[in-house]
């Protein structure tokens, strides 16, 4: 069964896309298929992957507004192996509007991955929207994992506490949701500020992981215009590597919880 894991947070500069992207590239290098959901209306993890936005037949756009879509048709592949995307295009903009007079507007992206056969995906990763408006609240509803990108910098921490209120809330509407942890960017080692920071991280939510930190690098930002991952541009870069720490940290998180639940159940029988 595929993980559905969101990067989200509601500050914009965190790398969620270029996290998205490359933890996607880190997964398929160790042969998981990723199907990759780009949730921001600047479609700039559609563009990273090389897919002409202007050519599009069909986006997310289309599928959180027309029940006619379903996963499946917004899905192409990319230049990547292993990676498939549902692309997003400018016109996801205005559905914040459009989804008003819709039914359970707040359950459009929901539905539409519990119709999906998702059966030959081990992971679904989704990019959010830096805001907090109908489609984040989709992607809280329908998502089964979160995880929160984070720069080292008190004004990252200072708004953290809206993201969790709102994810107060929206566990009313969907109570497995879990959060799996921080994920640091841009994090330059050798700052104070950064160590004082990923500190404050630990002390103040003890109960959520550090995930592996990605350090300060203009490698993402060169391998977004090259229309690929960091992996693929730099591959033996820093940043690069800690990428696939981060893909080794979630398959080990996987098969824990795998076993976990095989125990479980032999205990039940």
């Amino acid at each position: 069964m595929a993980r559905i894991i969101a990067f989200f947070n509601q500050k914009g500069g965190t790398a969620k896309t270029t996290s998205t992207l490359n933890v996607a590239a880190a997964l398929a290098e160790r042969d998981k298929r990723v199907l990759v959901l780009d949730l921001d209306p600047q479609a700039s993890l559609t563009m990273a992957l090389g897919v002409d936005v202007a050519a599009l037949d069909a986006s997310v756009y289309d599928l959180l507004l027309d029940e006619s879509f379903g996963i499946a048709d917004v899905t192409q592949p990319t230049g990547i192996a292993n990676i498939d995307i549902a692309p997003s295009h400018p016109d996801l903009a205005a559905a914040e509007m459009e989804l008003l007079n819709v039914l359970e507007r707040e359950r459009q992206l929901d539905n539409r991955l519990r119709q999906a056969d998702l059966g030959h995906y081990d992971f679904v990763l989704i990019d959010s929207p830096p805001a907090l408006n109908i489609i984040s609240i989709n992607i809280l509803v329908a998502i089964r994992e979160l995880i929160i990108p984070i720069e080292p910098h008190p004004l990252s921490v200072m708004v953290l506490q809206r993201l969790f209120d709102t994810l107060g809330r929206t566990r009313r509407l969907n109570p497995t949701l879990e959060i799996i942890g921080f994920l640091p960017t841009k994090v330059h080692h050798s700052s104070r500020l950064a160590v004082d920071m990923l500190s404050t991280l630990e002390t103040q939510f003890p109960e959520l992981a550090l995930l592996p930190a990605i350090p300060l690098s203009v490698r993402g930002a060169e391998s977004t215009a090259e229309q690929t991952s960091v992996l693929h541009y730099m591959p033996r870069s820093n940043v690069a590597n800690a990428y696939r720490e981060v893909g080794s940290w979630l398959i080990g998180d996987m098969a824990a919880s795998e076993s976990a639940t095989v125990a479980e159940g032999a205990v039940n029988v």
